[in-house]
């Protein structure tokens, strides 16, 4: 969720072969999606990219019960539009399915 891109190299992401689903929150200011989440998954094979639209960056986290602010504003603030509680909800039950998913068309598992 909101990956960072520039430790990778687009030879190493080639490498990878794991299913993977990469979500990038559309409005994330400190890891521009071209440059991270997209630039992952174009190099990555089989990658599955998700955007989460009206997001920024900290739309993957719960939000927290004080106020933690950072260059960006209020960790716990949102964008107009975006219902980050909708967002973690859908997750919970995404996520679980993607891995049931993989690990069902995987050899040798149960």
């Amino acid at each position: 969720m909101a990956p960072a891109g520039a430790p990778f190299t687009a030879a190493s992401l080639a490498d990878i072969r794991v299913p993977t689903r990469i979500y990038e929150a559309q409005l994330d200011r400190f890891l521009v999606p071209r440059f991270h989440a997209e630039w992952i998954a174009q190099n990555m094979p089989g990658a599955e990219l998700q955007r989460i639209p009206d997001a920024w960056h900290f739309a993957f986290m719960d939000t927290p019960s004080s106020a933690i602010p950072t260059d960006d504003g209020d960790v716990r603030a949102d964008p107009p539009g975006f219902d980050r509680k909708a967002l973690l909800a859908r997750l919970g039950s995404e996520i679980p399915a993607f891995f049931d998913k993989v690990f069902a068309a995987s050899p040798g598992t149960k």
